[in-house]
């Protein structure tokens, strides 16, 4: 198990969004303001808690898809860390 402080994690998921061209730092941008907005309502984390690094790879899929079938909404709602 790895532990990420908030910035740092925000930093690799929005660098992994990037890597897709379809969303850009746009995307990435948006993810990063529905994560603090997920964050204020959900936890009080410090630090991020991550199994290994292939956890920001399946949080970027899986808000790329969302994003493309045009469904960030339940994302957010489905999000959990």
């Amino acid at each position: 198990m790895i532990k990420l402080s908030l910035d740092d994690f925000i930093y690799e998921v929005k660098e992994e969004i990037c890597c897709y061209e379809d969303i850009g730092r746009e995307g990435a941008e948006k993810w990063e303001t529905g994560f603090k907005e997920w964050l204020v309502k959900h936890s009080d984390l410090k630090t991020v808690p991550l199994d290994d690094e292939s956890t920001i790879f399946e949080i970027a899929d899986e808000y790329i898809e969302a994003a493309e079938q045009n469904n960030i909404a339940s994302y957010w709602r489905n999000f959990s860390l």
